[in-house]
């Protein structure tokens, strides 16, 4: 899969980068919300332009793996701006806060995302993104 991991924590997203890689998937990381949704935004402009035979061809993203608090833009902006683009768009969204500390904020989300909480396994990690799949 081609995973969009948006995440402001350097070590964290270098985790999350060595994790998916030795999964096989391949990751683009994002440092915040504003940077994940443009990155999300290119992707999908040279998926709808390229040509199949472009070395340079990076595909749309299967997955957008968000954390829930960043600068720009909150992972819940970030998600609610790429449903706008990709309704069908794979998202999981990964907060230390519980379910019910963010509904307000992703309340209208719930029903596209699928949430994990921190602190998590590699296994729940791996069965999130398998169910996925």
């Amino acid at each position: 899969m081609n995973i969009l991991v948006a995440e402001d924590n350097k070590f964290t997203a270098m985790q999350y980068r060595t994790l998916l890689e030795k999964m096989g998937h391949r990751v683009v990381t994002a440092e915040d919300g504003d940077e994940c949704v443009k990155k999300f935004k290119q992707a999908l402009k040279k998926t709808e332009f390229d040509s199949l035979g472009d070395p340079l061809f990076e595909p749309k993203f299967d997955l957008v793996l968000l954390d829930h608090h960043m600068p720009k833009k909150t992972g819940a902006q970030a998600a609610k701006e790429i449903l706008q683009k990709n309704p069908e768009q794979k998202i999981i969204f990964v907060t230390s806060y519980q379910k019910w500390a963010v509904e307000d904020e992703t309340d209208d989300l719930f029903d596209k995302i699928v949430l994990l909480e921190k602190p998590f396994t590699l296994g729940q990690l791996h069965r999130k993104i398998k169910a996925l799949a």
